[in-house]
């Protein structure tokens, strides 16, 4: 299982900044149906939800955010374009 995250990241830091996570889509666009999708969606609303209540609490808000921003860009070629932005800004 950790062996597969690990290729799973090099594969996404090999990628150019601004194109990780439309490429991150790409590769796993061909997978599950829309039930999947939207139980990806729905957890990763709920993870950007208690991101949002742990920034004013003791807690890893900002963390919980950006991995649901980051499940969220699985799943919708617009929010892996969004990601892409931030991403180019930030390097």
């Amino acid at each position: 299982m950790f062996d597969t995250l690990r290729q799973r990241y090099r594969a996404f830091r090999t990628d150019p900044a601004g194109e990780r996570f439309q490429h991150r889509y790409r590769r796993l666009a061909s997978r599950g149906g829309a039930v999947c999708k939207l139980l990806i969606i729905v957890a990763a609303l709920a993870l950007i939800v208690v991101g949002i209540a742990l920034l004013v609490l003791p807690g890893p808000g900002l963390l919980l955010i950006l991995l649901g921003a980051a499940l969220i860009a699985e799943e919708s070629l617009v929010a892996a374009r969004m990601l892409g932005r931030i991403d180019l800004a930030i390097s």
